[in-house]
């Protein structure tokens, strides 16, 4: 006969004991632990969490709200709250507070004693710990006299007189001090202390200078040379497959046998008979390059304000035709424009490197009166490109007059160009004010 639906039937045993569901917590000696609960009157202990924060090494100062019945003695978890304070940092207030979502919660702290066998269980306040910038209140700050006078000129008093009033101010590090002496407080403190951190990436007054003569229209000086002709090598004013182009030894053979050699232009003139006799390749062909530019710069017809233009290519080569084809070309790709112009800024460039070449061959000190009458300049305009490239300009010297036959009279009216270290660059020009 089938048992009744719903009846559970007895679970036949396999012959092992099930252990029981409580567990004993009997010590193997048969000692017991004791377990006591100290509820009574007294502050308890303190459970403080500081998410995010590190908790510092302060002095805290206690205080106390009770929940519902005020008592003097007892200041449990269950009876009142606790709050913790600290002013003891020097720009930062600590506050550990009681938590919100602890409501209705309670939190024990629970000390076992092994010699006594005991285990004291406590109720404990949950605070929360955190932290916020001083601010100093100066709503009630007594005012000088002399803060009530300024107040009344910046409300009431006269254009004149507000100008002066925030001529005072405008650069000043803090105005809350009383005594007006500029002494910053802690919020200030912090801000400035802060600063190196978020200003790491800003750049130093040397790569500032690198970017402003980058923009510039003349020769990549090197900032970082330690002898003056680092500063503008061979390769930065000569590319380096123009440079296989310029052959120097007609030059050399010239002059070596004293033959008259034929130029347009004085620069180059004055200079040929010295270097072709020497062994300074580098300075040669430096020469001649520059001698290509001033060729070149002499075939640029006007076009428009302070612009030129570039000759048609067959026009050009029959010009150059004692030049490479290929060594023309790069010259005139390297200093115009993909319409084959010439603007202001291209024209100073040209200028520019003709006289960094003219430096580069006259050993970095040079007569700049040559390159005036070869470029057609005025004295002042000339003199200027080579303040640009970082030169000190002066007179001749007696030694210089003698090596120049500069007669006695006319030093007045040469300027000599010298590349020394450290470079002098003009500063730039601040805009007038109106």
């Amino acid at each position: 006969m089938a048992e009744k639906e719903g009846k559970k039937r007895k679970r036949h045993s396999n012959g092992v004991d099930t252990p029981s569901k409580k567990v004993a917590f009997n010590r193997s000696d048969g000692a017991r632990i004791k377990v006591t609960y100290n509820g009574e009157n007294g502050s308890g202990p303190v459970l403080v969490s500081s998410p995010g924060l590190t908790a510092p090494d302060l002095l805290f100062k206690a205080y106390k709200r009770p929940l519902s019945t005020p008592s003097t003695n007892d200041v449990s978890s269950d009876s009142h709250e606790l709050l913790l304070h600290s002013q003891k940092h020097p720009r930062l207030d600590y506050t550990a507070s009681p938590v919100a979502l602890d409501q209705g919660l309670s939190h024990y702290m629970a000390i076992y004693h092994p010699a006594t066998q005991q285990l004291q269980v406590t109720p404990a306040h949950h605070l929360s710990l955190r932290t916020t910038l001083r601010t100093e209140n100066k709503v009630h700050e007594q005012r000088t006299f002399l803060q009530q006078r300024q107040e009344l000129g910046r409300e009431f008093g006269t254009k004149k007189a507000k100008k002066i009033i925030a001529d005072k101010t405008v650069n000043a590090i803090t105005n809350h001090d009383p005594k007006g002496k500029g002494r910053s407080d802690d919020v200030q403190d912090a801000i400035l202390q802060s600063m190196p951190d978020t200003i790491t990436g800003a750049p130093t007054s040397e790569q500032a200078a690198s970017t402003a003569l980058a923009s510039k229209p003349i020769p990549k000086p090197n900032l970082a040379a330690e002898s003056v002709e680092d500063v503008y090598p061979f390769d930065t004013l000569v590319p380096p497959a123009d440079a296989k182009l310029l052959h120097v030894r007609d030059w050399q053979e010239k002059t070596k046998n004293d033959a008259a050699i034929d130029f347009k232009h004085r620069f180059p003139a004055y200079r040929v008979q010295d270097l072709g006799k020497t062994d300074q390749i580098l300075r040669l062909k430096a020469l001649k390059y520059l001698q290509l530019l001033l060729e070149f710069h002499d075939l640029l017809p006007s076009s428009g304000r302070n612009g030129r233009k570039v000759p048609k290519k067959d026009v050009l080569d029959a010009k150059l035709a004692s030049w490479p084809p290929t060594l023309v070309a790069s010259v005139r790709t390297r200093f115009a424009d993909s319409t084959n112009a010439l603007t202001k800024w291209h024209m100073q460039n040209l200028h520019a490197h003709i006289c960094a070449l003219s430096l580069f061959a006259d050993g970095w000190v040079t007569d700049t009166s040559n390159l005036r009458d070869d470029l057609r300049l005025d004295a002042k305009e000339t003199v200027q490109f080579f303040r640009e490239l970082g030169c000190r300009i002066a007179a001749p010297t007696e030694g210089e007059r003698e090596r120049w036959g500069i007669k006695k009279g006319q030093e007045k009216s040469v300027k000599v160009a010298r590349l020394r270290l450290p470079l002098e660059f003009p500063k730039a020009r601040s805009a007038v004010r109106r």
